[in-house]
């Protein structure tokens, strides 16, 4: 190999290797702190298991009203308070006696 294309073949991976260093230093991260601010703004509710039903206490106009919800209603995904929460519930075995509610919050 001449001298010409060993420079040149040198000088080519080094302009490559500069050329790929940002990109690939970009997505490595040593550490860093994210700062989190805000507030709950109101109380959640308060869920209590019942028989074939679940009772769902909400803060609603500065108090708690309390609303209740079938269990086949939990399962078709309805809510006591649709402007709240969302309920969905989920059988663990095939017996249905062993369940989990799920709450999420708007």
């Amino acid at each position: 190999m001449t001298r010409f294309a060993f420079q040149f073949i040198t000088g080519l991976g080094l302009a490559m290797s500069a050329a790929l260093n940002p990109a690939f230093s970009a997505t490595l991260v040593n550490g860093g702190v994210i700062h989190f601010r805000g507030a709950v703004v109101s109380d959640p509710c308060e869920i209590s298991a019942r028989p074939q039903q679940l009772s769902m206490s909400c803060p609603e106009n500065n108090r708690m009203q309390t609303r209740v919800l079938s269990y086949s209603d939990a399962l078709n995904g309805q809510s006591a308070y649709p402007n709240l929460a969302s309920v969905s519930m989920k059988y663990l075995n095939p017996e249905k006696s062993l369940a989990i509610v799920q709450i999420d919050y708007r």
